[in-house]
């Protein structure tokens, strides 16, 4: 199948317009224009997604995360930069992240609506003006704890809480770095999940009696199977990466 063909597809559903002005999807490197077999899905365009690739005959690596965006400084094929670079030029491989484009989505889907939804909800809507961020209710309350358990044993992450033992009907989240939305969904929901948040976010969320759920960003590990079940539906052969978490925890 022609990567045009798959490109086309991916930006009927995840539009380029819908990424924010400082990111950087689409093609990261590659021909746009070759015939592929195989197509590797991974969180992050990174050296070991890359190989997995490689090991695995694809011929097209999707990511949710950009490799260009981050800064550049020079193409040294002994620095990281250089050296993917190197790898997917040399093994024909087209680099593709769909990132913001992907957070916005259209239609109900998007990283935030696959979060959102595997916690049991209905009622989903955007709670923010860039139509990332999502909220809802919980088809069934739950006290703080249980909560934090489910999106424990759901996403099989680590989590950290800020917020009391009381009881959550209404539960917003944004997968990556959205600790900055805590005090827009103070009083318009009882429990807010998201990442990196700090200090600062912890004691907002005790004195405005909204709970606080920090997980890390691989929470977002998610849209790998999410992924690779649409493009499926072009009748190629999609892998996931099955992309590790960049920390370790003790």
């Amino acid at each position: 199948m022609n990567t045009v063909k798959i490109i086309n597809y991916l930006e009927s559903i995840f539009p380029l317009n819908l990424q924010m002005s400082w990111d950087k999807c689409g093609i990261q490197v590659g021909d746009c224009n070759q015939q592929v077999t195989s197509i590797m899905v991974a969180l992050n365009a990174d050296i070991e997604s890359l190989q997995k690739a490689i090991d695995q005959n694809c011929q097209m690596l999707v990511t949710h995360h950009p490799f260009l965006l981050e800064e550049i400084m020079n193409l040294d094929f002994h620095n990281h930069h250089g050296k993917f670079i190197e790898m997917a030029i040399k093994n024909n491989i087209l680099v593709y992240s769909l990132h913001t484009c992907l957070d916005r989505g259209k239609d109900g889907i998007s990283m935030n609506d696959w979060l959102i939804n595997a916690l049991g909800v209905h009622d989903v809507s955007c709670y923010d003006e860039f139509q990332v961020g999502k909220m809802a209710l919980l088809n069934q309350p739950c006290m703080t704890s249980e909560l934090v358990k489910k999106v424990k044993d759901t996403f099989n992450v680590p989590v950290r809480l800020a917020g009391k033992e009381v009881e959550i009907k209404t539960i917003a989240i944004c997968g990556g770095s959205g600790a900055d939305d805590l005090e827009q969904l103070a009083g318009r929901v009882d429990a807010y999940i998201t990442g990196d948040s700090k200090h600062r976010h912890a004691k907002y969320a005790l004195d405005h009696d909204i709970v606080l759920i920090d997980v890390p960003h691989h929470l977002e590990v998610i849209m790998e199977k999410r992924l690779a079940s649409l493009l499926s539906n072009l009748g190629i052969t999609v892998k996931e990466a099955n992309s590790q978490d960049y920390y370790s925890y003790y």
